[in-house]
């Protein structure tokens, strides 16, 4: 069963492009994965897969969809379910990753 039981076209809003959403899996050992979306896709920073954009014909939607169904869960919800603590911070990107961020995050809409 999948969390994002919403609508791409009414509630696209919900996930603004150029914010880094994490989510975790929270199966043991705890995988943080990192969600952004740009002006073609999205970039996904680390998880079970590792740091990559989305593919050709793979949309920001698209990859969303797959997170949630490989259950990974949002930061707060797992902060919620007591499966991460309240003051968790997300892990620092690495080099490579955060070349990437800062170019989706200085991309003009």
């Amino acid at each position: 069963m999948t969390i994002f039981a919403f609508s791409k076209r009414s509630d696209a809003h919900l996930i603004e492009p150029k914010k880094v959403y994490w989510f975790i899996e929270p199966e043991s050992p705890l995988m943080p994965l990192g969600f952004i979306r740009d002006g073609r896709g999205a970039f996904v920073i680390g998880g079970k897969t590792g740091s990559h954009l989305t593919g050709h014909a793979e949309t920001w939607w698209d990859k969303l969809l797959l997170i949630g169904s490989l259950g990974y869960i949002p930061v707060e919800l797992a902060m919620k379910r007591g499966v991460i603590p309240e003051d968790w911070t997300p892990p620092q990107p690495s080099d490579k990753d955060t070349v990437t961020l800062n170019r989706i995050q200085s991309e003009e809409a």
